[in-house]
């Protein structure tokens, strides 16, 4: 896991997304759950793991929650947040994510 991660440090995050990519996402969630309760309330980290979140919500099906993730990442990240959102779905080809976007959209 080192090897494929490329780093020597293993975060809680890191082994969120594998659990994730292993088919377990409740578990990646407690994990990155109890990441953020360890980050500083401005460490720029938290929008990233508030849009994992988001994601893994909509993946579930849950779209009021991945909504509440997504909108806490944009309100951390900032005014262009939401294209970034846009393209970095496109990239991966998540209709899912992508539908979060358009109902986030559509709410405001």
């Amino acid at each position: 896991m080192k090897h494929e991660l490329g780093s020597e440090e293993t975060n809680l995050r890191i082994l969120g997304r594998v659990l994730w990519e292993m088919g377990k996402p409740e578990l990646a969630e407690k994990y990155f759950i109890r990441f953020l309760k360890q980050l500083s309330p401005n460490d720029p980290l938290r929008a990233d793991l508030y849009q994992e979140l988001g994601k893994l919500a909509s993946n579930a099906g849950d779209y009021d929650k991945s909504v509440q993730w997504h909108q806490k990442s944009l309100e951390l990240k900032g005014p262009n947040a939401l294209i970034d959102m846009f393209n970095d779905n496109e990239r991966s080809n998540s209709i899912e994510s992508m539908k979060t976007v358009v109902n986030f959209a559509s709410t405001q």
